[in-house]
C-alpha cells in the first residue's frame, strides 16, 4: 500500500522527517518497505505566448508559429488545430525532457526548422485531452516554468499490509495509527449530510436476494453531474499512489477508496433498466463484459449487481461496460456495500480477475465505513462535479446482524504480562486512541487502579481483535516496547528450546540460501488432474486425495498429496517470465496423505480419519545444460553433489543408491535416498512426459526427502586430533563390467580397505576407444593414513591387495593394464 504524506496531512500532523515516521510505523507493526520521492516536473517547459500563426508553406495541416518564451521569440511548427495567435501555451524548448525520458531537439519539419514544441496535456502527462494543445487560462507570464503551474512533489511510504489489518489499506487508517502513538489530533474527512429539505423517498430500488452474500448495500442517486477532468491536486495524489486518473466521477470513487479503505462504484443511472438494482447470484452461462475489456462467463458461484437487463457489475470485483460512466453521463447511482469476503475471493480467483476493490473486499469491509465512504463521495461529487442530491438514499442491512463485539480487559493482566505498572486511565487512553470505545466496570473506587476491569467495544475496522491478549498487545504497541523496563520482580517466560526438527529446517534453509537456492512457498492445494500429470499408478496412495468442504481461497479444493506439481508450476512460471537459467528452488512444507494403516494415538476417535502430514523437503534445479564425465548430465551430478553436501552439513545419514520406482522420474537417471535402513526419499531427472504435462521445456532434476522419516535426534560428536603423520595416496584404474554402479564399487572399496583407508575419491571416468562398448574405466584415488605413525609400503600394499581382490571376486572389477 502506497501512502502519500501530503494526503496524510489532511488527517494528522507529523513534525518529524519521513524516515523517522517510517521507523516509528515499522516499530508499531506497519512494516515500511521503502520511502520514495514522487516528483512531477517538466525540465525545459515554460509558458509561451503565440505571437503569429500562419499556414506551413509545405503542409496544409501544419502551422508555422512564432512563440515568445520570456527570453526570445522562437519559430515553432505545430500540428494542433486549435493553435492561434494570442494564445498562452506550454512550450518545450530544445533540450527539454518530456515524460517517458524523451529529450527534445531542434528539428526540421517539412523543410522548416522548429525550435521547440507546443505541448498538449497528454504529451506532458497531466491530462487525457490529446485533441489539441493546452490553452492556458489567466494569461500567465511568458517564461513561467511549467513546474510552477503543474509541478508536484510528495513523499510516498510503501507499507506492507498483513491480511489481518485491512484498516491499513487507507490513508485514514494509517493516520489513525500515527495519531494514536504521537498524541496528535485526528481530523475527520468532510461528509455530505442530507439537508432538511431533502426528500425521504428513495430514488430507484435496491433488492438483496441473500443477506449472507451482501449484508449491507447503500445507493445514492446524484443528478446533473458535469463529467470532466479532476482537479490537479486529486490527480497528483492518485498518481502518487499508483492510480491512473480518468475523470472526476471515477477519480472521486477511487480517491475515497484510497482515503478511507472502502471500495465504491458509480453506475450511469440512466442506463439502468427499470431503475432497480438487485444483488443476486448469476445464472449459469451468463455473459458479463467487464470495463477492463474482457468477457467472462458467470454462474451461481458468482455474485452480481443486476438490473432488468442482466448483470451490470461483478460484486466487489469489477463494473460492467453497459452502465459505465462516460463524458455524456448526467446522473449516477453510487454504490457502497459490504460483500461476503470469501465469495469475492473465490470469484476473483476463479475468473483470474482482480482489482483494488477485490483486494480490499477479500479482507472484509468495515461495516460502519460503508455509509461514511458513501457520504464522503457524495460531498466530493457535489463539490467537484456539480452534482445535486435530492434524496437521502437507500441503505439495506441484514436485520439479523449482531452488534459490535465486546472484550473485557483486566488491567492487572496487562501489567502481569508486560511487566508494567499501568493504571486503568492509561490503558483506556491507549485503546481509545485506536478508536476502541473503552469503559471501566465494577465499583467506582476500583475504576482507576491497577485492579480495574475494562470493557472495550471492537469497531468494524479491527476484526483482528478477538480476545484479551489482543488488547494487551495493542497496549504494548502504544506504550512502546522500549519503554517497558526490566524489573527485578518480573519473571518473563524463558525462550522455548528449539526442537531438533526446527533446528534441521533452519540449517537446510541457511545452507541452501548460501549456495544460491531460493525458497518458495506454495499452496497446500492441488488440482485433481495432477496425479495423472505425474503418471501415478492407479493404486498409488497419492491418488487418494481429500477435499476441503468450504475452501476460502477460491481455487482447488483438494489437499495436495505431493509437492511436485507446485514446484513444477513455479519453475514454469519463472521460465515464462524469462528468469535467468538455471533456476534453483527449494521448499519445505507438508503433504497430506491417506491415514496410515498402523494404529496411532489420538485424543478423539475421529482424528484417526485425518490425513498424515509428513514434512517434505524438496529441491529443484532446472535449465542447467551440459554433461560431465563423458555423458552424465551436469544437472544430475549437481543434484547428487548437493545432497551429499547437505548430509555433511547437517550430519544426517543420507546415501544415494541407484534405482527407484517413482513414475515421474526418468529410468536410469534416478536414485533412492536412504537413511540407515529406511528409504526416505527419491532424486533424479523429471521425465519428459511429466515436463510436457506441466508445459515445461527445460530439463529439470528434483529431490524429495521425508523429514518426518529421518532420525534427527542429536548425536554425540567426538573430537579427533588431526593426524600428525603423512598420508599415502595410491591411484587405481579399474575396469567395470556393464551395469556396475560406482556407489557399489565405492562401498566395496571401503569395506575391504581396513582401518588405514581414510578416503576414496573418483577422479576420472572413461568410455570409448580401447574398451568394449559394455565396459567403462574408472580412475580412483585412495588415501591411507594412521594416527600412530608413518605408514610402511607393505601395509599399504596389503590393503590395496585386499581391495583389488574383493573387487574382482565379488564384482568382477579388474585392474586396467
Amino acid at each position: 500500500m502506497k501512502i502519500s504524506l501530503d494526503w496524510l496531512g489532511d488527517f494528522v500532523t507529523w513534525d518529524g522527517t519521513p524516515d523517522e515516521l517510517a521507523a516509528r510505523l515499522t516499530q508499531n507493526g506497519l512494516n515500511v518497505e521503502g520511502v520514495e520521492e514522487f516528483v512531477i516536473e517538466f525540465p525545459g517547459v515554460v509558458v509561451g505566448r503565440v505571437e503569429t500563426c500562419e499556414r506551413h508553406p509545405n503542409a496544409d495541416k501544419l502551422s508555422l508559429c512564432t512563440v515568445f518564451d520570456g527570453e526570445q521569440t522562437r519559430q515553432v511548427v505545430c500540428g494542433a488545430p486549435n493553435v492561434r495567435a494570442g494564445l498562452h501555451v506550454l512550450l518545450a524548448r530544445p533540450g527539454a525532457v518530456l515524460p517517458g525520458g524523451i529529450k527534445l531537439k531542434k528539428s526540421k519539419i517539412r523543410g522548416v526548422e522548429s525550435h521547440g514544441m507546443i505541448c498538449s496535456a497528454v504529451e506532458l502527462g497531466i491530462g487525457e485531452d490529446s485533441a489539441g494543445i493546452m490553452e492556458l487560462e489567466g494569461d500567465p507570464a511568458p517564461g513561467t516554468t511549467a513546474d510552477e503551474l503543474y509541478g508536484w512533489r510528495d513523499t510516498v511510504l510503501d507499507i506492507e499490509v498483513t491480511p489481518n489489518r485491512p484498516d491499513w489499506l487507507s490513508h485514514y487508517g494509517v493516520a489513525r495509527e500515527i495519531a494514536a502513538f504521537s498524541g496528535a489530533l485526528l481530523d475527520t474527512p468532510q461528509l455530505w449530510s442530507p439537508p432538511k429539505a431533502a426528500g425521504k423517498k428513495e430514488e430507484g430500488s435496491v433488492e438483496i436476494a441473500d443477506f449472507a452474500d451482501c449484508p449491507r448495500y447503500t445507493a445514492h442517486v446524484i443528478h446533473d453531474i458535469e463529467p470532466g477532468p479532476s482537479p490537479r491536486w486529486m490527480r497528483n495524489r492518485l498518481l502518487a499512489v499508483g492510480a491512473r486518473p480518468i475523470n472526476n466521477v471515477v477519480d472521486i470513487t477511487n480517491y475515497v477508496m484510497f482515503e478511507l479503505g472502502q471500495p465504491l462504484h458509480a453506475f450511469d443511472f440512466n442506463k439502468i433498466n427499470g431503475k432497480v438494482v438487485s444483488i443476486r447470484r448469476a445464472e449459469s452461462g451468463t455473459n458479463f463484459p467487464a470495463i477492463t475489456g474482457g468477457e467472462y462467463e458467470l454462474g451461481p458461484d458468482h455474485l452480481v449487481i443486476a438490473d432488468a437487463g442482466g448483470p451490470i457489475a461483478l460484486a466487489g470485483v469489477m463494473g460492467g461496460t453497459r452502465t459505465q460512466v462516460d463524458d455524456k453521463t448526467t446522473d449516477i447511482l453510487l454504490e457502497s456495500a459490504f460483500f461476503d469476503p470469501g465469495l469475492v475471493r473465490r470469484t476473483s480467483r476463479q475468473l483470474q480477475l482482480s482489482s483494488d476493490s477485490s483486494y480490499r473486499f477479500e479482507r472484509e469491509a468495515d461495516w460502519d465505513m460503508v455509509m461514511t465512504a458513501a457520504l464522503r463521495t457524495c460531498h466530493l461529487v457535489q463539490k467537484l462535479a456539480a452534482g445535486k442530491i435530492e434524496s437521502a438514499g437507500a441503505d439495506r442491512q441484514n436485520p439479523d446482524r449482531k452488534g459490535q463485539p465486546q472484550i473485557q480487559l483486566r488491567v492487572s493482566q496487562v501489567n502481569r504480562l508486560l511487566g508494567t505498572s499501568l493504571n486503568a486511565a492509561e490503558v483506556i487512553n491507549y485503546l481509545q486512541s485506536l478508536g476502541l470505545q473503552t469503559a471501566p466496570l465494577g465499583q467506582a473506587r476500583d475504576r482507576n487502579g491497577g485492579e480495574a476491569t475494562l470493557v472495550a467495544t471492537i469497531p468494524g475496522f479491527r476484526r483482528d481483535l478477538v480476545g484479551e491478549v489482543d488488547l494487551i498487545e495493542e497496549v504494548a504497541r502504544l506504550h512502546g516496547f522500549d519503554n517497558i523496563e526490566t524489573r527485578a520482580d518480573f519473571r518473563a517466560g524463558g525462550a522455548a528450546k528449539r526442537k531438533p526438527g526446527e533446528i534441521l529446517i533452519r540449517l537446510l534453509r541457511d545452507y541452501l540460501a548460501g549456495v544460491g537456492y531460493h525458497e518458495i512457498v506454495t499452496s497446500s492445494f492441488m488440482s485433481r488432474d495432477d496425479a495423472d500429470r505425474l503418471a501415478l499408478g492407479e493404486d498409488d496412495p497419492r491418488r487418494e486425495v481429500q477435499s476441503v468442504l468450504n475452501p476460502r481461497h477460491g481455487g482447488d479444493a483438494v489437499l495436495r498429496t505431493s509437492l511436485i506439481p507446485s514446484m513444477l508450476r513455479v519453475v514454469q512460471r519463472n521460465i515464462n517470465a524469462d528468469s535467468p537459467l538455471p533456476l534453483r528452488f527449494f521448499q519445505i512444507n507438508r503433504a497430506f496423505l491417506p491415514p496410515a494403516d498402523e494404529p496411532r494415538e489420538c485424543r478423539r476417535e475421529d482424528e484417526k480419519l485425518l490425513p498424515r502430514e509428513p514434512m517434505i523437503f524438496q529441491i529443484a534445479l532446472s535449465g542447467l545444460e551440459g554433461v560431465v564425465h563423458g555423458d552424465v548430465p551436469a544437472d544430475l551430478m549437481a543434484l547428487k553433489g548437493l545432497i551429499e553436501a547437505l548430509a555433511l552439513e547437517t550430519r544426517l545419514d543420507l546415501t544415494l543408491e541407484p534405482g527407484g520406482d517413482q513414475p515421474y522420474l526418468t529410468d536410469g537417471l534416478a536414485w533412492r535416498i536412504r537413511s540407515g535402513e529406511k528409504i526416505v526419499g527419491d532424486a533424479g531427472a523429471v521425465g519428459r512426459p511429466v515436463l510436457r504435462a506441466f508445459e515445461l521445456d527445460a530439463a529439470t532434476v528434483m529431490a524429495e526427502i521425508d523429514l518426518t522419516a529421518l532420525d534427527i535426534d542429536a548425536a554425540t560428536v567426538r573430537y579427533v586430533d588431526f593426524p600428525r603423520f603423512p598420508a599415502v595416496k595410491r591411484d587405481l584404474s579399474l575396469l567395470l563390467p556393464a551395469g556396475t554402479a560406482w556407489a557399489t564399487v565405492e562401498q566395496k572399496v571401503r569395506d575391504a580397505g581396513g582401518p588405514l583407508l581414510d578416503s576414496v575419491e573418483l577422479f576420472d571416468v572413461y568410455r570409448g576407444e580401447g574398451l568394449a562398448d559394455v565396459r567403462s574405466a574408472l580412475g580412483i584415488r585412495l588415501k591411507f593414513q594412521s594416527a600412530k605413525g608413518s605408514l610402511k609400503g607393505k601395509s599399504v600394499d596389503k590393503a590395496i591387495s585386499a581391495i583389488t581382490g574383493a573387487l574382482e571376486s565379488d564384482l568382477g572389477v579388474t585392474l586396467r593394464g
